[in-house]
């Protein structure tokens, strides 16, 4: 009597740790998703925002400042900057619209899977990016009427180059490349706790 009593004693013992263990788990995991989750909706913000300030911009620095001239440069400019300032705006939709696929309620393959292909179009959004901000600034200093080669432009165009170098190389090395990879470390962790 006292053997079996022992056992269900010993049983109800192994449930009660099994599901301490259970709950330790959850909470863990829970913990470790925070911190991607708020990775990720940071992101979100960042491309929501970069939605918003290109129409900004545009509506209340360019559109008053900007006077229509019947001149070569203006439509030269025009068709420097337009294409640009489309394309890139297309890429920011894409890029809100590929972050928001990104829940942390789907398994962690999927969740890893969106990131790897949220990352790789970032890196390749911006680096088309790069290579043709420098139509779109001729097309502005274009339709601006700011002479592009005189010697009154040649300090604010090195500081422009320069600034906008300096950028891609923080960019590149610093800001893409950290930010996902710090994001997929977390990831691991979590996938790591699923594995126990």
């Amino acid at each position: 009597m006292e053997l079996i009593e022992l056992q269900d004693i010993w049983q109800q013992y192994d449930k009660k740790l099994s599901e301490n263990t259970r709950l330790n788990k959850e909470i863990l995991k829970m913990m470790l998703r925070s911190k991607p989750e708020k990775r990720v909706t940071w992101i979100k913000l960042t491309a929501a925002y970069r939605l918003l300030f290109p129409i900004v911009i545009i509506l209340v620095m360019m559109v008053p400042r900007v006077e229509f001239r019947n001149e070569t440069s203006f439509y030269v400019g025009f068709l420097l900057f337009g294409p640009f300032a489309f394309l890139t705006y297309y890429w920011a939709i894409r890029y809100y619209l590929l972050i928001n696929k990104i829940d942390f309620s789907n398994s962690i393959a999927t969740i890893k899977k969106n990131i790897k292909q949220v990352e790789k179009y970032k890196i390749k959004m911006t680096k088309y990016g790069c290579i043709l901000s420098p139509f779109g600034m001729t097309g502005v200093f274009l339709i601006a009427n700011i002479p592009i080669l005189s010697k009154h432009s040649f300090l604010p165009l090195s500081l422009i180059i320069s600034i906008f170098i300096i950028s891609i190389y923080v960019t590149f090395r610093y800001s893409i490349f950290e930010r996902f990879k710090k994001l997929n470390r977390e990831i691991e962790e979590i996938e790591q706790l699923e594995k126990i």
